[in-house]
């Protein structure tokens, strides 16, 4: 057991990154597991009826399940001469169920971490590890099909040191992230502390029997004997400038017309044009899920902090006795968070008795009178090289300028992009608060009406995810379209409303957004997210009060 101490700053004792393991230090740390994906993991390994791929699926979202499972299963006497692991669902293969039942319950006998800001931390990078890992998939899926598996752990291991650094120096690594970037941090951590984040981890890793193949991927500085696995290390730096770029909000400069930083990684792999949209696109659905269900957690913890606070109350209450309730299961856990937020709810708004307007269209609603931001109006529009749509992105924007609320901006727009814009539809749909459900505010165009309102079947469709996704072409009619184009933009849009609002665009069902049209529709959202907050008004309703209603 570590005698890391995170109240103190840092574990007591010096170590050394060269020499041998001592029993202080970063080298002397446990990791603790995350406890929802263990409880998970702990109850798929019991079930007879599942699979493998199941319980491989589920550890690959903790890096600390994946390190313990390498560990064992690389060790010489489950190895026996035989190849490296390099996988989770290899180890789980040789380890066999007992085994790696062993490993879980070795992994819940470390010590849980009580202090909050340093859990904060903690599970911060294990996020980082985890979307770097299904990105790095993403990444080789494309150009290293052969090598998913392998990007994928080594992917999820990168960012092992940080974590590290987080429970070796504990509330001095908590004062350091507060104030500074990630980048501030790391420099810090390097010059101050001599902790070198990407060394620390890498000497973590190969004294817990990592493979060579995964630690070439990691190391920067490391070459392959193997020229077919090259491609490993510019795909996990890869998934790792993606997931830094979302989380400092510079996701857009990633995105697929834009010229990529001349040292990113990104430029290494060589793809196509529609390589990196399928990519980009992809990748934005899976980073903004996770955000809204991050968000989503978070609501739920506190909507069930708030309920056990209520029931803390000295009330009598007689209730009949109950068998001992069992560990909750990672299901059972999701399900107790809903059923506490809605309950409390219930309980802090219970005069509404009736159906909610779920889309919040109500006809009373007062109108802002003022813009959200109060800041200079200068909106900076992205260059474009494609001088077709460099000109109807002028022509849009200079005919914007005028609009003196969202209203008025809005409607135009819709007008703008159908004339003289390259899209044959346009429209303003609004999703309701369960995202089950969307109702068109205001549209232009043939075949698209007012009042439309739609079906959102799938959960993970554009408009229920409220994520931006362009689809160029197809030979069919899309299911993920709200309206069933083979080719379709949508967006959500910053505009002052209670539920999310999305911004669509088609060039007919059976027709292909171009090039042209596809840079038009991504810089003119991209201009009119600037521009909304600074403009007073919500968004322009154009149905009646029976539409809105039913």
């Amino acid at each position: 057991m570590s005698t890391t101490d995170p109240k103190e700053g840092r574990s007591s004792g010096a170590y050394e990154m060269d020499g041998q393991r001592v029993g202080s230090g970063p080298m002397a740390i446990l990791l603790p597991p995350d406890e929802v994906v263990w409880h998970e993991a702990r109850k798929l390994i019991v079930d007879k009826n599942a699979r493998v791929e199941d319980l491989a699926v589920c550890a690959s979202q903790d890096p600390v399940i994946v390190l313990e499972l390498l560990k064992t299963a690389n060790a010489l006497f489950f190895s026996g001469g035989r190849h490296a692991i390099v996988s989770a669902r290899n180890a789980i293969v040789r380890l066999g169920s007992d085994v790696v039942l062993d490993c879980l319950a070795t992994l819940d006998e470390r010590k849980k971490i009580e202090d909050e800001d340093i859990r904060y931390w903690v599970e911060a990078h294990r996020s980082r590890c985890r979307r770097t890992g299904i990105l790095a998939r993403m990444l080789a899926e494309i150009s290293a099909k052969t090598l998913a598996d392998e990007c994928h752990t080594a992917a999820l291991l990168l960012h092992v040191g940080e974590m590290l650094a987080v429970m070796h120096l504990g509330t001095g690594y908590v004062k350091l992230a507060e104030e500074l970037s990630r980048s501030g941090v790391l420099y810090r951590l390097a010059n101050d502390h001599r902790f070198d984040v990407e060394q620390v981890g890498l000497t973590y890793l190969t004294r817990s029997g990592i493979p060579q193949l995964l630690l070439f991927a990691i190391d920067r500085n490391a070459t392959s004997k193997s020229p077919d696995k090259t491609v490993m290390k510019p795909v996990v730096s890869g998934a790792s400038e993606l997931v830094e770029a979302f989380d400092s909000n510079r996701w857009e400069k990633l995105a697929p017309g834009r010229t990529l930083p001349p040292k990113s990684a990104l430029r290494l792999l060589g793809l196509q044009e529609s390589q990196y949209l399928k990519l980009y696109e992809r990748a934005s659905q899976y980073l903004y899920s996770e955000r809204d269900e991050e968000a989503r957690r978070k609501q739920k913890e506190v909507a069930l902090l708030s309920a056990d606070t209520a029931a803390a109350t000295p009330v009598v209450v007689e209730t009949p006795s109950a068998p001992p309730a069992q560990p909750p299961s990672f299901q059972s856990e999701i399900e107790l968070l809903m059923a506490a937020a809605a309950a409390h709810q219930e309980e802090v708004i219970p005069e509404v008795e009736e159906k909610a307007d779920e889309f919040s269209l109500k006809k009373e609603k007062k109108p802002s009178i003022a813009p959200r931001v109060d800041a200079p109006r200068t909106i900076s529009v992205p260059e474009s090289k494609h001088a077709g749509a460099s000109t109807k992105i002028n022509t849009i924007v200079t005919a914007l300028e005028g609009a003196t609320s969202s209203e008025e901006l809005l409607s135009s727009l819709l007008d703008l992009l159908v004339t003289p814009g390259p899209f044959q539809k346009s429209a303003l749909i609004v999703i309701s608060h369960d995202k089950k459900n969307a109702i068109v505010v205001a549209a232009r165009g043939p075949q698209i009406g007012n009042g439309q309102r739609l079906v959102l079947e799938d959960p993970l469709s554009p408009l229920a995810q409220c994520f931006s996704k362009v689809q160029s072409f197809g030979s069919v009619m899309s299911t993920t379209s709200p309206f069933g184009s083979r080719s379709f933009a949508v967006a959500p849009i910053d505009a002052d409303h209670d539920t999310p609002v999305a911004l669509y665009a088609d060039c007919g069902n059976n027709s292909t957004i171009t090039f042209e049209a596809r840079r038009v529709f991504r810089t003119v959202v991209d201009v009119l997210n600037q521009k909304l907050p600074l403009l007073p008004g919500g968004i322009p309703v154009e149905l009646d009060e029976t539409s809105a209603r039913d």
